[in-house]
Parts: C-alpha cells; structure tokens; sequence
C-alpha cells in the first residue's frame, strides 16, 4: 500500500472527528449506548436490536484466588480428593500395614479455556410514553478446548495401572502368592488346635501354647494380609482396584517389609509356607499414560464416566427474557427530545421488571467442561434504574437489581464430601435445587463526544446467595462398596461475588433524524467487558467483546 492513501485515510479520519466534535455538534446528548438506562420509548416506537458477542473464560477465582480452569484437578498429587475411586486402594494399603501411604497418579495439569458465541436478538415497544415492553432471545453455541496430563515420574506417582488388568496370566500368579499367605494362616491356627489336643504334636508346641494370644493374634493378621492383598491385587477371577502401589515404590517397599515380619513370625511357630520368594502380587509397572487418562476420564466402572473433555460444543438457543420497563418519573419530560438529556442536571427513574424463561440447557452432568446455553431455570429480577444527568456531556446510569430463581430439579452427580469437582456416574440423581437469592449493582457513565458518538464505562458488582441442595442417599460403587451421597456439599460452589469493568464507544444518527436530517436511525456500539475480582465463591474470569445494531421505527405508523 503507498504511503498517499494511507495520508489520505488519516486526513479524513480527522477531518470528521473535527466535524463531530464542533461546537454546534456538542450542544446536546442524545446517544444512549449499551447497557441498561432509564429511558423508555415513545408510545408507538419500536427498538429492534441484533448482535454478536464473544466470552472467553480460562481462570476463575476460588474465594478470591485467581487459578486455572483446572482448579483442584490441576495439583502436585492426584488422589483420592480429585478421584474418589482412590480412596479404597488407599484404605486397603494402608490395612496392609502403610499407615501413611497416600494414593497418587501423579502430578495433574488441566490446562482449559471455555468460549461462548451469542448471538442475541432483542425487541422493544413503547405501549406509552412511560411503559415499554420487551423481549430477547439468543442463539448461543458453547465450546471448550483442553489439555489434560499425568507425569509420573521422579517418584509423582505412588500408584500405576494393576497388571491384573493388562496381563493374561497374571490372576493366576497372584492367587498363587496370596495363596500362601491365606495357607499359613490356616496352617498356623490348625497347628495351635493340634497342639492344644497334643502338646507332643510339633516341636513349636510349647511355645504355641506359651503365647495363645500372640498366634490366635498373627493368625488373623496373615488372614486379613490375605484378604487385602485379593481385593488390591486380584486373584484368579476376582478383581482388584484398578491402581495399586508402583513396583519398587516406597510403599511396595513397606509392603514387603511387613512380608519379611510375618514371614519371622510364622517361622516362629513353625509355619513355612510363606518363603523367601513369596513377595507380593505384581506392582504397577509404569505411571499412567495418555492412553490410561482417556479410559479414567470415559470407564463409568473404574473411572468417570464422562465424555471427552473437548466434546462439550453446544448449538442450541439461551434462556429467553421478556420484560416491562416502567418510567417512575423524568425531569425532561416536558421538553420535546425527553428521551435525551439536555444543558443541564436532571434525573430520570424507572423500574424494570425482567422474567427468565429456562429454555437454555444447563451444562451437563457427564461433560466437566460443559458451559450449557444458559440456566435452564426460570427466575424474576426486579431492577431500578436511576439517569443522572450532570450537563450535556456527561450522564450516568446507576441500576440496582435483585433476582430470585424458581425452585426446579436437575440432574447432578452427588458428592459424599467437601471440594470434590469430577464425580462418577452412579452419582447422578435427580437434586431439588432452591435459587439463592442475588443481587447486582452497577454504575455506567457515558461521556458524549457529539451528536453522534459517545463513550462509556462500567463497573459492576454481584452477589449471589448459595443455593440449597436437597438429596440424600446411600449408594454402592460399582465394585461394590457402600457411599453415603449428600447435595449439600454442592452448595458452597454456588455461592459467589464477583466485580467487573468495562468500557464501550458508540455512534449513533437519533441526534441528527431529531435535527431533521434524513438518516437511518440506528446505534452501532461495541462495548468490552472483564471480570475484575472475586470476593468469595468459584468464580470464572471472563472477557467478553459485544457489537450490537439497534434500529429504531414506529410500530405501524403510530
């Protein structure tokens, strides 16, 4: 491109904002820009407005600390807090004789971002001067976009993938080892009956007999060392835990410390069957791979149950909104452009009354990093809308609202304690869910450069009550253990505070049609919007750009 076009567009860039930002241009306001203001329409106008607008999201605060998407699944250990299918392999090694052994995967990294695309449509009518009707709808199409990893590596992991589940002849070695074990221990409690009978039937006997308690004591000890040892490992038919203790890892280590314990003390009584080489059943060889995190994330027997982590792309409409704006009183109506503020201070107050239709879908249960189309539930918000006009220029809008939800059911996995974000399948009930109550302050100042343009700004605050989760159950896991599932724990995730900012430029052409010039009368305005900071709550930090077309009419000639 040459330099002169170039100069050119420059020139005639300046040259009409010289023009909009004349003397004669600036005599009076009258661009409204985005966002809610006090304003109604004329009896008979007709408001309709079209748009585009993107959300992206890829932290959020939890109780006021900035993290990502990721949040506790994004951790130096894995376990059974992210996973609660780890808690009884935990349990069971630590049965074993690992008092402290704590189950891991290894370090987690869940890097995510999550869009929305709207597209919203939105009408308006003036019934009067004071009551203006109207409605809005959107077309919203949601995606997600992930990365989640696993390193095991340099001692991350404390459990691998069982090779019970890998290897054809390995149920058959582990009932071979954990054979012996249960072995010695019926072979040690027959050793004490025979000796009670005959204190001749054995050499060991009258130790046997010295110490009763201490065999009766070892004898169940080998007993349940068999038992957790199959419900770890597996043997022959019967499974084990998905994950168990890495091969050579400091637990297997411990674990075959106790071996070398029983083992002394069986030989003690003379029971053998428990050798030098009886060990353990087979460790995990490596830490989970890639291929292990997609079974986790999709086994509803052994993992989550859920659908791939970016397969959470949504084409369906929003929640609709219909609504009636109600002028309590205005300070210009009197003068002929009431709808617009003039050279000096004054006031304009309404109230509007917004109802929520749920049409849009909520995020589904089985896809973590669902957005949904909307809330899916039906709410009412009530809010108060103050213009507070300081001079030609300058003007701000100060809104107030308060929203309350309907109670409704809706499907959920049900956690059975605190902090737990991914859940299993047989979690999922039907939950009676009650709204809390929010409410939302906001204070929008518009600076007008002329007839035709006019910047603004925005801060905004939110706070929303928790809602109440009603569901208790006792369930079983698909390996057959008993859990307790309570919808309580679900409610601190919803209660929640947040501050935003933003800023906006709009042009539009209602001054000049005022003015008598023949022109379209619309506003274009592009308006950016972020979330600023969080008090309390699981909060997302959300950018969202906007570019809305409004174009105003009268409604069959009126």
């Amino acid at each position: 491109m040459s330099v002169r076009p170039v100069r050119a567009a420059r020139l005639a860039v300046l040259a009409v904002l010289a023009l909009q930002l004349s003397p004669a241009a600036l005599r009076a306001q009258r661009v409204l820009g985005p966002g809610d203001d006090a304003v109604t329409l004329p009896r008979g106008g007709f408001r309709v407005a079209l748009g585009g607008e993107s959300t992206l999201q890829r932290d959020r605060w939890r109780d006021g600390r900035l993290e990502g998407l990721g949040g506790s699944i994004t951790t130096d250990a894995f376990g059974a807090l992210q996973f609660s299918m780890l808690a009884p392999v935990e349990q069971t090694v630590r049965a074993l004789g690992v008092a402290d052994f704590t189950g891991s995967l290894g370090a987690s990294r869940l890097d995510a971002r999550q869009r929305w695309f709207v597209t919203p449509l939105a009408v308006e009518y003036g019934l009067t001067d004071w009551l203006t009707l109207g409605a809005r709808a959107s077309l919203v199409r949601s995606r997600a976009e992930s990365q989640w990893r696993v390193r095991g590596d340099s001692g991350r992991a404390t459990l691998g993938v069982n090779p019970y589940f890998t290897g054809t002849a390995v149920g058959a070695a582990n009932a071979t080892t954990i054979g012996a074990y249960g072995t010695a221990a019926a072979n040690l409690a027959a050793r004490r009956t025979a000796c009670q009978a005959n204190p001749a039937s054995a050499p060991e006997c009258p130790t046997i007999l010295a110490e009763l308690p201490a065999v009766d004591a070892l004898a169940a000890r080998v007993g349940d060392f068999a038992t957790n040892l199959r419900a770890l490992y597996g043997a022959g038919a019967t499974r084990g835990q998905r994950y168990v203790p890495m091969a050579g890892s400091a637990a297997e280590q411990a674990l075959l410390a106790r071996v070398d314990s029983l083992r002394t003390a069986l030989v003690r009584y003379g029971i053998t069957d428990v050798g030098a080489s009886t060990g353990l059943p087979a460790g995990a060889a490596v830490p989970v791979t890639a291929a292990d995190l997609d079974r986790l994330l999709a086994d509803s027997t052994d993992g989550f149950g859920a659908r791939p982590l970016d397969d959470a792309a949504i084409l369906q409409l929003g929640d609709v909104h219909v609504g009636a704006k109600v002028r309590l009183f205005d300070s210009f109506a009197r003068l002929p452009d009431e709808r617009f503020t003039r050279g000096r201070r004054g006031l304009r107050q309404s109230v509007l009354v917004d109802v929520r239709l749920g049409t849009g879908t909520q995020e589904r249960p089985d896809a973590f990093l669902d957005l949904g189309t909307g809330t899916g539930t039906s709410a009412v918000t009530v809010r108060s809308l103050t213009d507070l006009v300081a001079n030609e220029r300058l003007w701000v809008t100060v809104s107030a609202g308060y929203t309350v939800g309907a109670r409704h059911e809706r499907l959920l996995r049900v956690p059975s304690a605190a902090g737990t974000e991914w859940l299993e399948p047989w979690r999922e009930a039907m939950v009676e869910v009650t709204p809390g109550g929010q409410v939302d302050v906001a204070i929008a100042p518009r600076w007008h450069l002329s007839d035709y343009i006019a910047l603004g700004a925005l801060w905004s605050w939110r706070g929303r009550a928790a809602d109440r989760h009603d569901y208790t159950a006792a369930a079983t896991t698909p390996l057959g253990a008993p859990v307790a599932l309570d919808a309580r724990f679900l409610d601190p995730w919803t209660e929640a505070s947040e501050q935003r900012f933003g800023w906006s430029v709009t042009y539009s052409t209602l001054a000049a049609g005022a003015r008598g010039v023949r022109a379209i009368p619309i506003e274009i305005g592009y308006a950016h919007e972020q979330s600023a900071g969080s008090g309390s709550g699981v909060v997302p930090k959300q950018f969202t750009d906007r570019l809305q077309v409004r174009y105003y009419t009268r409604f069959l000639g009126r």
